[in-house]
């Protein structure tokens, strides 16, 4: 990706850079929107944007003033970024380029000249076209970026932080969202243009890579024709779908000045395709809700054709970054409750919100061919809570292709540095000859960021079977497709082998007797998996972790050191993170890890044994002491003893009947995890 403004990279995050250029421009709105008076604000709506407004659109995070501040700066942003005014113009300067000389419509007008002045002074500060041009959808939001690292660096982004966080909004980087809108557009085989749909569009990062996109594949047509068309987007902030037009008109200007068009106008024309609503109370095209028999207050719902006029038919492609909170108290809960089976079952204002939106990418998408791509938690494989379930099982009944990529937050993250978020990226692609529904997975992909652009480029998906609705397994490969089919068919489990599993303390550990074996409750690079501690290792006066360890007490102490070497293998770290978060160690993975008693008969147990004991030996005595608040962990890591945790793997592949090809292709498979590689096209591990 080069360098890019707008792509996490080594040493680079989208947000810090954005905030450089982002917090003068926020600076000067609150300065013009503090000269503007209650009396003058209150005729905002009708001086610009008066036919908008007069649809509903509200203000929910922004008073009238303030959004008329924001249009001012932005006028003058985009100015800059299209290169129509240079650095050093003025406000005014900008917006009569803006208004080609209509005057009744300034907005300036409503601001003291002191006021223009000071607000002038700030946003000369770091004035750059080509900055402002590519991170156009991120300096335009009015909050902030609010990210864990700015609040770190700089307490008074806690408000943004908040209120982003209550919210659920983070935004998305523009290459994940180049390569989503990128393989939802080059999987169609529609022989007309797409339409592009984006269910929470923010300020425009998905809908300017549907434009790039749409540019590149039709090169014969005008990019403000593809952008009025072809594009359209709600939210339930205007002042984000105001930004959004903004942006999409510094990517079409430079191709409409031989129309001779007014900026206001093209701006206003991209705008009609934005609306202010709750994409949860849009319908498909003929179908209506019967709100006699709805719950609650009867809150009007708005179908697609009432909607965007211009928009014929369903959209083909629906892409987007949904937000990531709960539903909220809201009027509507018995009507959403009949429209979406993700809402049924956790009637409640803290049901997961994001759930909804992939119910309705479905109900939304064209019938004949449509694809769709949204970027959610890695919740949505891995959780058990009903919602989850019943949204799995949705997927599973949907007719159409569905794929599902997996992103670690370490080392590094999908969102960058500052937002540290495990993520998975849902696909789905439907077209007349989809009679069933096809399931395909990725690995948890862990990588570096000099890698990044490589990652895109090597995702690639395995073909699943069986049932989803218990989770999503993340595989890579025929290998583990077939190990993970054959696994999923035994009946015998770890809990069936041993006593019980219970929580203890760390301060429990020296003396534990020898047939308890402790596992960590969070893990990464390797299971922290040990046996009864030396004394040695818990120094006089150490604070130790009050965060309870599973602890499984065994049979005997031969039981114990075969249950020991089981989850130490390599098998155990891939089920693991095939079934799990990449972080959490959940009792369930340890009582339902798929060998139990088999494992622990006589000629089996000799074997694992032999291997545990070896390990242990090796490892006793090297402990991993950790400090976090004062309050020190414990850990043991496996890794480095290759050779002895194969010999458990090739034990439990011999009882399992699994390809010697898959014992091989675990040890390839936490190598990569461990030193984060990336496989490059030829299928060789490329190390960074």
């Amino acid at each position: 990706m080069g360098c890019r403004l707008d792509v996490p990279r080594h040493g680079h995050a989208v947000n810090r850079v954005a905030e450089t250029y982002g917090k003068p421009i926020r600076e000067a709105v609150g300065i013009l929107a503090g000269s503007i008076a209650m009396k003058d604000s209150e005729n905002y709506r009708d001086l610009w944007f008066g036919s908008l407004r007069a649809r509903g659109e509200i203000g929910l995070y922004c008073t009238d003033a303030e959004m008329a501040a924001w249009a001012i700066a932005s006028i003058w942003v985009v100015g800059i970024a299209v290169k129509a005014v240079p650095t050093t113009a003025s406000l005014r300067n900008a917006e009569e380029w803006f208004l080609a000389g209509d005057c009744s419509k300034r907005l300036t007008d409503l601001v003291s000249a002191h006021a223009i002045n000071r607000a002038e002074k700030s946003l000369h500060t770091f004035a750059d076209s080509d900055v402002y041009y590519t991170l156009l959808p991120y300096i335009l939001d009015p909050y902030g970026l609010g990210s864990r690292l700015s609040v770190e660096r700089d307490p008074a982004m806690r408000a943004a932080r908040n209120r982003k966080r209550a919210s659920g909004v983070f935004y998305t980087p523009a290459d994940v969202a180049e390569y989503m809108v990128g393989c939802c557009v080059d999987s169609l085989n529609v022989r007309g243009t797409p339409t592009i749909f984006d269910p929470a569009c923010g300020t425009g990062v998905f809908l300017r890579a549907g434009l790039k996109k749409l540019v590149q594949r039709h090169v014969d047509k005008n990019p403000y024709f593809l952008a009025s068309e072809c594009l359209f987007g709600v939210d339930i902030d205007p002042w984000s779908l105001d930004a959004s037009a903004f942006v999409l008109f510094a990517d079409v200007w430079s191709d409409v000045g031989e129309q001779h068009c007014s900026p206001a106008s093209v701006w206003s024309r991209l705008r009609l395709n934005l609306r202010c609503i709750d994409a949860l109370r849009i319908d498909p095209y003929g179908w209506h809700l019967d709100n006699d028999h709805a719950n609650g207050a009867n809150v009007r719902r708005i179908s697609l054709s009432g909607l965007f006029p211009a928009l014929n038919r369903n959209p083909t492609v629906i892409v987007g970054n949904p937000p990531y909170s709960d539903l909220g108290k809201r009027p509507d809960l018995g009507q959403l409750v009949q429209v979406f089976k993700t809402l049924s079952v956790k009637p409640r204002p803290n049901a997961e919100l994001y759930l909804s939106f992939i119910e309705q990418m479905t109900r939304l998408a064209d019938k004949v061919e449509c694809a769709g791509a949204l970027v959610l938690p890695l919740s949505i494989a891995c959780n058990i809570g009903p919602q989850f379930v019943v949204t799995r099982h949705l997927i599973q009944e949907t007719v159409g292709h569905w794929r599902f990529a997996f992103f670690d937050r370490e080392p590094h993250a999908l969102f960058g540095e500052d937002v540290k978020t495990r993520n998975a990226i849902v696909f789905w692609l439907r077209n007349e000859l989809n009679t069933n529904t096809m399931l395909a997975s990725g690995p948890l992909r862990k990588w570096r960021s000099r890698s990044r652009s490589a990652m895109f480029n090597d995702i690639r998906f395995t073909r699943l079977a069986g049932d989803i609705r218990a989770g999503i397994p993340k595989i890579d490969g025929d290998y583990q497709a077939a190990a993970l089919k054959k696994l999923n068919t035994r009946w015998d489990r770890l809990e069936q082998a041993v006593q019980r599993i219970d929580r203890q303390d760390l301060a429990a550990a020296p003396s534990a007797d020898d047939r308890i074996v402790f596992v960590g409750p969070t893990a990464y690079n390797f299971l922290n998996v040990f046996l009864r501690p030396p004394h040695t290792v818990f120094e006089e006066g150490l604070r130790l972790s009050k965060h309870p360890l599973h602890a499984i007490r065994c049979a005997s102490s031969d039981d114990a050191l075969a249950v020991f070497g089981i989850l130490s293998s390599h098998l155990a770290y891939w089920w693991w993170r095939t079934h799990g978060d990449g972080f959490h160690v959940l009792r369930r993975f340890i009582s339902e890890f798929p060998f139990g008693r088999e494992v622990l008969r006589d000629k089996c147990v000799a074997k694992i044994c032999e291997s545990a004991a070896a390990l242990w030996e090796a490892i006793r005595e090297k402990p991993i002491i950790s400090l976090n608040r004062g309050r020190s962990s414990l850990a043991y890591t496996p890794n480095g003893y290759d050779g002895t945790r194969r010999n458990a793997d090739e034990v439990l592949a011999s009882i399992a009947a699994l390809d010697n090809a898959f014992v091989d292709d675990l040890q390839q498979f936490t190598a990569h995890n461990i030193a984060a590689k990336v496989e490059n096209k030829s299928g060789c591990g490329v190390e960074e």
